[in-house]
């Protein structure tokens, strides 16, 4: 069993510390996942899959910079560690498969990436699917981290080019049907020019679990690179999954997450796939949940919810179990958290900018301005102290 200092913690924070023991309600609460903090003392083999884009609209100073930045990538690579290279333009190619980076094979890699031309439209998607079928497909010592870096302007035009239909595809590869290998690795992506699209970018490493970098000149790239690599290298709690079961009555009517969700029992128990969780990270859901009456006041269970994952810093399975418990009460509910308050406002901040953008896209720009205005005007502001509960490891 992982010591307390050696497992993600889990806390809930509900919106007040107390609700009326008698009428149906809704409530608010932010779930928090907390990483410890984890330095290993020798770095471990690392997989990365770097896909590169050699379209027309990378020509010049864009193609530059990604080949030094290959090229820097190379060069912290160890022994241990494997690389593989997929490059795309209207096609996609494989350069080569994951391969260790002897000094040998650096030299020869290198020559490689020099002489990597641009070519002609943009099948990002493609590419990008290709990198992490790479990394699903792997063979030999698998690393136990494993990542795909897309270095690209993110202006895709062949194949699937709208960031939905890209997300989608992404989906297919990380929960894929019955039998099927899922991907098990994280994506990060580097935009390079002022022209590229920061937006689809930001939406590919998000949902892939890693960090977008805008990569705008040379002295950009040993520090995004320092940053990715000890993120890779970081890593406490791997294929995370946060199970939440609604106890008695109650239910639960939203999960604010961009993580995929799968409901076993409608508003009554379900699955978060949390991905991964580096040294010190910290991460919030927040849950809307309905309240069902009670005949006397007291304690009341809320939500019963258990963390399942890999532990890096034991090398085993743990679990992490927590609860949350509202009073019911007639008395004063106190003031609202103020952590949770700021979570609600983000997520409504996020809404009305997804909704301006897009009828900003339409020419619709009156429209976007009032949804932004109206946000601003709309948003609670709160100040409070807040009433968390934390979590305790499972026995076993």
């Amino acid at each position: 069993m992982a010591g307390i200092d050696e497992c993600i913690s889990i806390e809930w924070t509900p919106e007040f510390a107390a609700y009326p023991p008698g009428a149906r309600q809704d409530g608010w609460a932010v779930c928090t996942l907390k990483a410890p903090f984890y330095e290993p003392t020798t770095r471990a083999p690392v997989d990365i899959v770097a896909v590169i884009d050699k379209s027309g609209s990378m020509h010049g100073e864009k193609l530059d910079l990604v080949k030094e930045t290959l090229e820097f990538v190379i060069d912290q690579l160890k022994e241990s560690d494997r690389l593989c290279v997929v490059t795309y333009d209207s096609n996609i190619k494989l350069d080569f498969p994951l391969t260790k980076m002897t000094p040998d094979n650096k030299e020869g890699t290198k020559v490689i990436v020099k002489a990597i031309r641009d070519g002609s439209s943009t099948n990002l998607c493609g590419g990008l699917l290709k990198g992490m079928e790479e990394v699903i497909g792997r063979t030999g010592e698998k690393a136990q981290v494993a990542s795909v870096l897309l270095l690209t302007d993110g202006l895709a035009n062949v194949g699937i080019s709208n960031r939905e239909g890209i997300m989608e595809q992404m989906r297919k590869l990380l929960d894929p049907s019955p039998g099927k290998t899922p991907f098990e690795g994280t994506v990060y992506t580097f935009g390079f020019g002022t022209d590229h699209d920061a937006r689809l970018l930001e939406s590919v490493s998000t949902q892939g679990g890693g960090v977008y970098y805008y990569i705008d000149s040379t002295e950009k790239i040993p520090e995004s690179f320092a940053d990715c690599l000890g993120g890779l290298l970081s890593v406490v709690g791997q294929n995370i999954t946060l199970k939440m079961n609604v106890c008695g009555d109650n239910t639960i009517t939203n999960v604010h997450t961009l993580k995929k969700i799968t409901w076993k029992t409608l508003n009554k128990i379900c699955e978060v796939s949390m991905g991964d969780l580096q040294s010190e990270e910290q991460r919030d859901i927040l849950v809307e949940f309905k309240l069902s009456p009670v005949r006397a006041p007291g304690p009341d269970n809320i939500v019963s919810c258990q963390l399942v994952y890999f532990n890096v810093i034991t090398s085993a399975m743990d679990t992490v179990e927590c609860h949350l418990t509202l009073q019911r009460t007639n008395d004063p509910r106190g003031e609202a958290s103020k952590k949770l308050d700021s979570q609600r406002n983000r997520i409504l901040a996020t809404r009305s900018l997804k909704r301006a953008r897009e009828l900003a896209d339409e020419g619709k720009y009156e429209d976007a301005k009032k949804v932004l205005q109206e946000t601003g005007f709309t948003k609670k502001q709160n100040s409070s102290n807040s009433f968390t509960q934390k979590s305790k490891r499972a026995s076993r």
